[in-house]
């Protein structure tokens, strides 16, 4: 990132003063990461360029795209007469000349009439996440199923500062894949669904959470403690999970394959229904209250009762 901060900056974007900050406008729009975000904020405190300026540095995202939301997005949005959606595709520079062309020529040949912007996401040229961004913010048409991304883009934000108290957050279906929040304390939140697939959450806390359906796949979860949280049909396969504390949490039916559980704690644990492998080459820990599934006997997995 050094050689960023050395680059001549006069034709980086500078942000104008707007509602929303422009990293979390270019997240909700589904243009970038949160991963993406958290790496910019540590860049940032670096060399002190604006988060815009180091997502293009990076290439993630088209300077223009950038300029847009810096400088016009906030008086189209307040502007009471709108133009076609495909006009601010092409202000916003997510779609290109040669794009266009193919999807009015798709279009003629449509038996069915299709909005442009159904076949722009058919052709893998804009996400549904930004066109579901520009309808609702440009003409208050609302996809009810759309995940507001303001409370993890707070949380990383505040990270980034050092703070480390998230609890009691809401981040249902938060897509924060390959993220890190190490030693954080997000007990009492609710994590229904979300996406913490690769993240770097260890040392952290997470007593009472609900992470059912949670997507924990190879995240790294060292020594986290997850006393009666939620795990029901979660996925938690090749997460690693050394000496992590499972004290009375739910595990039905979630996934465990593949999963490093050395010294994990699962004391009072439920895991009836959830995936294990049948052999163990090291210690994991159990007690008498721990239920399992029919199939799977902790003796002849070579796990340890504590008592």
């Amino acid at each position: 990132m050094n050689n960023f901060c050395n680059k001549d900056r006069s034709f980086l974007t500078t942000t104008t003063a707007n509602k929303k900050p422009l990293g979390l406008i270019l997240v909700e729009a589904g243009l970038i990461s949160i991963s993406q975000v958290e790496l910019a904020l540590q860049e940032q405190k670096e060399c002190g360029l604006k988060i815009g300026e180091i997502l293009v540095l990076h290439g993630w995202i088209k300077q223009e795209t950038v300029d847009f939301f810096a400088d016009k997005w906030l008086k189209l949005v307040q502007q009471p007469e709108k133009k076609p959606l495909l006009y601010y595709f092409k202000e916003a520079a997510l779609l290109d000349e040669d794009q266009i062309a193919i999807l009015t020529k798709l279009q003629q040949f449509q038996q069915k009439k299709v909005r442009f912007h159904n076949l722009a996401t058919e052709r893998g040229y804009i996400k549904r996440r930004t066109v579901d961004f520009f309808l609702a913010n440009l003409f208050n048409i609302y996809n009810p199923q759309a995940i507001s991304l303001v409370k993890p883009f707070e949380i990383f934000k505040k990270y980034s500062k050092g703070e480390t108290d998230f609890r009691k957050s809401d981040l249902r279906q938060a897509p924060l894949m390959g993220v890190t929040l190490k030693n954080v304390n997000l007990s009492g939140s609710n994590c229904r669904k979300i996406n913490f697939n690769s993240a770097n959450l260890s040392n952290s806390s997470f007593i009472q959470v609900n992470l059912s359906r949670a997507d924990l796949s190879k995240a790294i979860l060292t020594q986290v403690n997850f006393t009666q949280s939620r795990f029901k049909k979660a996925n938690l396969q090749d997460a690693h999970l050394e000496r992590a504390n499972f004290t009375k949490a739910l595990l039905k039916e979630a996934n465990l394959t593949g999963a490093y559980l050395l010294k994990a704690d699962f004391s009072d644990a439920c895991l009836e229904g959830a995936q294990l492998p049948s052999e163990y080459s090291y210690d994991v820990y159990y007690n008498k209250n721990t239920r399992f599934d029919i199939n799977f006997d902790p003796q002849q997995a070579s796990w340890i009762r504590k008592d």
